[in-house]
Parts: structure tokens; sequence; C-alpha cells
């Protein structure tokens, strides 16, 4: 018993650092939407985005292949964040151009930013994409502290967790399709 306990304190650490990560991303969401931004540049993001939005839900694809296509992006994400020191500025950078491009829609749509930003926050499959990005973050973290400190990486306790925040993932993107 006392080995099963003390296999679970890896796991409680990262884990105490899991709400940390979901409010840093969320931070810098809302830096982004509000931060001072050109016209063309928020026209030229909304631009993509519905691009994006195109390819992914492509209308005659059947729902199975869509949540397939919102899994692959996102996975994207979570592998770059995961990688020890650089998955932090790309954590921040993500986060950063989601506000961008959720301010990129209200002007492009002529919508409050405050609203676009509630619907953002109110969707369930976001929290759940948010909640698997943010464990990847804090695993970027773990790893980057043990390499700075030069000790052993637990691989088979990392790539666990990144398989369990790429199922939340999948999740997300079934619920992104359903609702």
């Amino acid at each position: 018993m006392e080995s099963f306990v003390s296999a679970l304190e890896p796991l409680k650490l990262r884990a105490k650092n899991y709400p940390f990560a979901l409010i840093t991303l969320i931070v810098f969401v809302i830096v982004g939407a509000y931060a001072p931004a050109p016209r063309e540049l928020l026209e030229e993001m909304y631009k993509q985005y519905t691009e994006l939005v195109k390819s992914l839900y492509q209308s005659q694809a059947p729902s199975d292949e869509t949540v397939y296509r919102i899994f692959y992006y996102n996975v994207g994400s979570l592998i770059v964040f995961s990688i020890p020191l650089i998955g932090p500025l790309f954590a921040v950078y993500t986060s950063l151009s989601v506000g961008l491009t959720l301010k990129a829609i209200s002007v492009a749509e002529s919508v409050n930013l405050a609203r676009v930003l509630t619907s953002f926050f109110l969707t369930p499959s976001n929290w759940v994409t948010l909640l698997a990005l943010s464990i990847a973050l804090t695993e970027s973290w773990w790893i980057s502290l043990v390499l700075l400190r030069r000790r052993g990486v637990d691989l088979e306790l990392i790539l666990a967790i990144l398989a369990l925040a790429a199922a939340l993932l999948l999740l997300s993107a079934t619920l992104e399709v359903a609702l």
C-alpha cells in the first residue's frame, strides 16, 4: 500500500499545478482579446479563422470525420505545449492568438467583445480543451525542471499523462461537433 501511495506523489505534485496552468491560459486569452491591434491584422485573422472553420467543418463530411479533424488540429498544439522550455512560450503565443482571434470575430461581426468572450468561456468543449492543454503545459514545466536539475525523466508517466490529455482533446472535439 505504501509503495502505491508513494507512486502517486509525482501525480499529486503535477495535479496541484493544473489550476495554475489553466489560469495562465485563460489570462493570456483575455489579454489577447483586449490587446490593441491594427484593423488590418484583425481582418486577416478573421479571414484565417473563417477559412479554418470551413476546412474543419466541411458540410459533406460525416461528423466522425469532423471530430477527427478538430482532434488532429488540437493535438498538434498539445504536442508543442509539452515540449520542455518551448512549450510555455508557445502556450502564451497560442493563448494570445486565440484572444486576438476572438477580438477579430467581435470586430468583423460587430458583436460586443465581452459577449464573444462569454460565449467562448461558456462553451463546454473549450473548457475541456483548455484543461487538456493545461495538462500538457504542466508537463512541459515539470520536464523542464527535471532537465534543468539534471535528473532522470519518467517517460512512462509523461506519456501516460499526455495520452490522458489527448483523450480529453478527443472528448472536446466530440463535444464541439455534437453541441
